[in-house]
């Protein structure tokens, strides 16, 4: 740094010329008393999200329109429903999963996880009726109704709970292993199939891999290097 009169190469620290006395000036420096200019606003703007509520009109209409459509064509042809009461149900279930959340701003997964399931069993309930198959209660109602506490345990935990997200996902997929063993086992009452002819395998897999994350868990370099890998 120099002095702006003279020229005289001055020492860091010091306020004025030794030579001419002239205050030294740094363009560096703010005065006392300036404010900073950070280049940012004072106050931030709000976060900008995009509305769904667009997108789920357009869903709604298109669903409802093709419902009726479906409803005309069975009538005129069949003078009852037949095949369309699969194909509203199917569009029925594809609506409460897919748009409904859509008419929500912030939906809350532990809330429209179990309206999912529910919506599944009801559809699984019409189409063993129209069947006549007797495999509702003894296989798909168990099934859907433990899949939906595994995954709704699963949202709440990683939502409510800091830290040990870990130990979240090493149980987690315990649980998916003992599921598939308990899908196997409503398949063998329901239907006589013979256990064990696949899911000891994905027990197998899952209980490893789940293991595997439990140990990481309480083994702090790995968990140090598993969180920066992978943002846990």
């Amino acid at each position: 740094m120099y002095c702006v009169k003279c020229g005289v190469k001055l020492q860091d620290g010091v306020s004025a010329c030794p030579l001419c006395r002239t205050p030294v000036w740094n363009p560096e420096q703010p005065e006392a008393g300036a404010e900073i200019d950070t280049g940012f606003p004072e106050v931030y703007p709000d976060m900008h999200r995009e509305s769904n509520l667009p997108a789920a009109v357009a869903l709604t209409v298109l669903c409802v329109t093709a419902a009726a459509v479906i409803f005309a064509v069975c009538m005129k042809l069949y003078g009852k429903l037949n095949w369309g009461g699969y194909a509203i149900g199917g569009l029925t279930l594809f609506y409460v999963i897919a748009v409904l959340p859509n008419w929500f701003r912030e939906a809350p997964a532990e809330i429209f996880l179990p309206a999912d399931h529910a919506a599944a069993a009801l559809f699984t309930l019409y189409v063993s009726v129209k069947t006549g198959g007797h495999w509702f209660l003894s296989f798909a109602f168990p099934v859907i109704l433990a899949s939906c506490l595994l995954l709704t345990a699963l949202v709440c935990l990683l939502k409510y709970v800091r830290g040990g997200r870990l130990f979240i996902l090493g149980g987690f997929l315990l649980g998916i292993g003992a599921f598939t063993v308990l899908i196997e086992f409503f398949e063998h009452l329901s239907f006589g199939l013979r256990m064990f002819r696949w899911s000891l395998y994905s027990l197998l897999g899952f209980g490893a891999a789940g293991i595997f994350f439990l140990l990481a868990g309480m083994i702090p370099s790995l968990r140090r290097t598993l969180e920066k890998r992978f943002f846990f």
